[in-house]
Parts: C-alpha cells; structure tokens; sequence
C-alpha cells in the first residue's frame, strides 16, 4: 500500500511538474518574441522606471543627508533609444535575398545590441514583425548611449559586410535618442519614445540622402 501510495504522489508531481513548466513556456511565448529572444515592448514604459529608480537608489546610497541624497538622484542620466533597422524591406523585397534573408539580419541585429547592452540595460523589439527596437541605457548620458550605439553600427555593418554579400551599405540602423528620468510618469516615458522615434526618422532622411550622393557620385566617375 505504502509503495503504490508513493507511485500515485510521484506521478501528481510529476503532472505538476509538466504543468509548470507548460505555463512558464506560454508566458515566455506571450512576453518574448519569438525570432529574436527579446522582450517585447509590453509594459516597457513601467518596466523603465522600475530600472531607472533601481539605478539611482543604488548610486545614491552613500549619502545618509536626505537632500544629497534627492539631488544626486536628480544628477542620475537615463537615454532611451528608438532603433529601426535600415534596408530591411527592400532585402525582403529582393528576389536574391528575400524575408529569409531579412530574417536572419533581424536576428543578428538582436544579437549586437543584446550581446554588447550593459547590465541594466533594457532591450525589447517594438512588435512582432517589425524592424524596430528600443533600447533603455540605464545610468548613461546622451554622450555615453551615442557612443554605444555608434560602436554598436560599426559592429552591425562589419557582420552584414562578413555575413550578407552584396548587402554592404545597403542595410544599417538608424537611431533616435531622448533623455529621461525615474521621475516622469508613464506617459512622459511614452512621450520621450515619440521624441526619439521622429529624431529616428529625421536622420534616417539624412543618411538616405547622404546614401543616394554617395551613389551619385560613384556613377559620374
């Protein structure tokens, strides 16, 4: 009787078990995305703050006065960056190259900014489909995320160089960048995203008009 009672509850367990891990799984599915591992950007405005008043209770610590304390928070940078992905439909578009092909960039794209993001940083594709990413630079000043995402560029466009033939200076990222603070209230997160998505698209026009100069140029010679 003992044994077969054993049986029973290790196979409850079991069941249990499954169960968890079911659920856990669909949880992921529904908070990740799918093709390239990131959050998705539910509750990102939320998700900001939490981090950013996380980062600036712990650099402020040191300091037992409660008015130091209030204005070294207040000296504490945060950058969100709004990332879209250059060249991605016109690649999907191609008939050498395809959505596979755009897939794959996607990805890699995912894995630059994921692989080389700081700790606190915060990473989440905007939706499912899209070519758009937004970055939180957690403690960083405009000057600091600039240079991360810069470097992060040379990186992209030396993989699609390796990686993609015929696709060399055709397909980059473009970026827009919005200070913030723990501070501002969802809305104002949701606000400095705007900010940072039409600086985007205004350099975006610039690099395409740098792009067809370039290409200009290189037909009269």
């Amino acid at each position: 009787m003992y044994f077969w009672t054993c049986v029973i509850f290790t196979i409850l367990l079991g069941v249990l078990y499954l169960q968890y891990r079911t659920i856990q799984a669909l949880k992921n599915e529904l908070s990740h995305d799918p093709l390239t591992g990131l959050r998705i950007m539910k509750h990102f405005e939320k998700k900001c703050i939490e981090v950013m008043d996380r980062i600036e209770r712990k650099r402020a610590t040191s300091s037992e006065d409660q008015e130091e304390h209030i204005s070294r928070r207040k000296k504490i940078s945060h950058v969100i960056a709004f990332v879209d992905l250059d060249g991605l439909q016109w690649t999907n578009n191609h008939a050498d190259y395809g959505y596979f092909v755009g897939d794959r960039i996607l990805v890699a794209l995912a894995n630059i900014l994921d692989r080389w993001r700081r700790r606190d940083d915060l990473i989440v594709r905007r939706s499912k489909g899209g070519d758009e990413f937004l970055v939180l630079y957690a403690g960083a000043t405009i000057e600091e995320a600039e240079n991360l995402l810069l470097r992060n560029r040379k990186r992209f466009e030396k993989v699609i160089a390796e990686r993609f033939p015929g696709l060399e200076g055709a397909v980059s990222f473009s970026y827009g960048i919005c200070e913030v603070n723990s501070h501002q209230s969802e809305d104002k997160i949701a606000q400095a995203i705007g900010t940072a998505s039409k600086t985007m698209h205004h350099f975006k026009k610039i690099r395409k008009m740098d792009r067809r100069v370039s290409c200009l140029k290189e037909g009269d010679e």
